[in-house]
């Protein structure tokens, strides 16, 4: 019980180094917010306008139907970038501690040498479901607000269901690289570097049918497109139904393949359930790196 107990203690300080710096928190959702902002002023206009543009060959207007279409791609792109960015920069806590000598204290006192590492990560995955919830509900609000909301509960529930999913799949993995990296330097080039890439490789700017073969491949191994597969599954099921109910089933499947709705995994569409088992599949690789990372430095500690 006093291990417990101190365990969640000491992620509570984790969680709390986190959330009192706010530019830390606002960085964090930089990425979000840069999807969203480009979103806004010109990428929604273009893909309403493209969308438009065919529906009229066909002889049709349903100019709902496409407003609810790119905004729930859109929202896809940041739920799916803020699962990614959210645990990466919580992760800046282990670093800091490292420079300023805590991890050291930790060693020196008594408590189970395994105890820091299961407080970060446990502190580390709290932060991104906290956040990353927050801003699912926001999502849900722009929807709402926007006239744009198809979705049923099953699609919520699915949403917050890969929000859970996601979170942890990005933080076991984030945890257990920078668990490797010792300076702020080092660690703030990862953030940057990540928290641009990201967006593209998991099409949150623009669909990963757009890209070249090669680079359609790279993205089947990055965690973060199954998480945005997801997302878009959920989001915008309700818009596609809404699609093939006011012009047909090949116009929604055509523009369902052409935005990357599905993911194209080496030429065969992607099943929910495949792209679920693979996040799932990362969970419990990563988690067992990180245990296993966690004992190689308490072993290497003692000696």
């Amino acid at each position: 019980m006093n291990v417990f107990r101190a365990l969640m203690q000491l992620t509570l300080r984790n969680l709390k180094v986190f959330v009192k710096d706010r530019a830390n928190i606002f960085f964090s959702l930089l990425a979000p917010l840069i999807v969203l902002a480009l979103y806004v002023l010109f990428i929604g206009r273009l893909q309403a306008d493209g969308i438009t543009a065919a529906l009229e060959e066909f002889g049709v207007s349903a100019d709902g139907a496409v407003r609810a279409f790119s905004d729930s791609w859109m929202l896809s792109g940041v739920m799916a970038t803020s699962c990614i960015t959210v645990p990466l920069c919580a992760c800046g806590t282990m670093i800091q501690d490292k420079n300023r000598g805590v991890t050291n204290d930790f060693l020196a006192s008594p408590i189970p040498a395994w105890l820091p590492s299961a407080a970060y990560f446990l502190a580390v995955a709290a932060a991104g479901l906290i956040i990353s919830f927050a801003v699912l509900c926001v999502c849900f609000v722009w929807l709402a607000a926007t006239g744009s909301w198809l979705l049923t509960a099953a699609d919520v529930f699915g949403c917050m269901g890969v929000c859970i999913l996601s979170a942890l799949s990005s933080s076991t993995l984030l945890v257990f690289v920078v668990g490797f990296v010792s300076s702020e330097g080092a660690f703030t080039g990862i953030n940057v570097i990540l928290g641009t890439v990201t967006g593209f490789l998991i099409g949150a700017y623009m669909p990963i049918s757009s890209f070249p073969e090669g680079v359609q491949y790279v993205t089947l191994f990055v965690p973060g497109s199954y998480s945005a597969a997801l997302f878009r599954g959920f989001f915008m099921d309700g818009a596609l139904a809404e699609m093939a109910e006011a012009v047909s089933q090949p116009f929604a499947d055509g523009l369902a393949e052409q935005f990357s709705v599905n993911l194209n995994f080496f030429g065969e569409a992607l099943p929910l359930g495949a792209a679920a088992g693979i996040l799932a599949g990362t969970v419990v690789m990563f988690g067992a790196c990180c245990f296993v990372a966690a004992l190689i430095r308490i072993r290497k500690n003692k000696i």
